[in-house]
């Protein structure tokens, strides 16, 4: 990722800019690489991601940093033809090629800055690989915390470094030297697939992420490794007494 300085990304409104800019560059190209880069099994972890959302046919759900849409038909298809999905990205290119259906709207904004969503309209809120690209995990989550029901869940999947020292000998294999090379081939942007665990690297541990899911109105938190700890899903409710406790 062009504008990394010392081994480090960039912060802030500059990070912002430049993840934006990257996720527009490669959005023709970014399902194609998620089959490749996980084998397919990123539908295995967005199924887990829709059961722990625990939605229901009829539901509404928003999916945040919903890129092309991927985890969003997965949620709109469980909530089924009475059900709404609300996927948000802040890239237009990934939601120039996100594909909808009946139930299904998207839009472009900000996931620390839903001033425009209702407080309390959704019964779950979802986002899958997008909160390492966030900056201010506080406001995300904070957000997130808001806009769903008491007793709505909010649920967060993401890329993490496992422990086990065999799928932690793969992932440095896999993530931090074949998905750069394969992803500059495929998509013609070296930096875009290097920016990949780089990020993961920066970002904070899984139980930093659950305290801070807790701290912004979610109780009840939980997380369990998927992949032999490649991913992550955490899921916390949104408490009955205002601001979650």
């Amino acid at each position: 990722m062009s504008g990394a300085r010392g081994g480090r990304l960039p912060a802030g409104e500059e990070r912002a800019r430049l993840v934006r800019e990257m996720f527009d560059r490669i959005a023709g190209r970014y399902e194609l690489l998620n089959a490749l880069m996980t084998a397919g099994l990123y539908r295995r972890w967005n199924a887990a991601a829709v059961r722990a959302s625990a939605v229901r046919p009829g539901d509404r759900v928003i999916d945040l940093a919903c890129g092309t849409g991927s985890l969003t038909r997965a949620l709109a298809r469980r909530v089924g033809p009475q059900g709404y999905v609300l996927g948000v990205d802040f890239s237009p290119g990934m939601l120039r090629r996100a594909r909808g259906g009946p139930n299904i709207e998207y839009r472009i904004g900000d996931a620390t800055d839903l001033g425009w969503v209702e407080t309390a309209s959704f019964d779950a809120a979802t986002i899958a690989y997008g909160a390492r690209n966030i900056p201010d995990l506080d406001a995300l989550f904070s957000e997130m915390a808001r806009v769903v029901r008491p007793g709505g869940a909010v649920v967060c999947l993401e890329i993490a470094r496992p422990q086990g020292r065999l799928f932690a000998a793969f992932y440095g294999l896999w993530f931090d030297r074949i998905v750069p090379r394969l992803g500059a081939a495929v998509s013609g942007d070296p930096g875009a697939y290097s920016y990949l665990p780089e990020s993961v690297r920066e970002f904070v541990a899984p139980g930093v992420l659950a305290g801070i899911m807790e701290r912004n109105g979610l109780q009840d938190v939980t997380w369990r490794r998927l992949a032999g700890g490649i991913i992550t899903l955490h899921r916390g409710i949104r408490g009955f007494v205002e601001g979650g406790g």
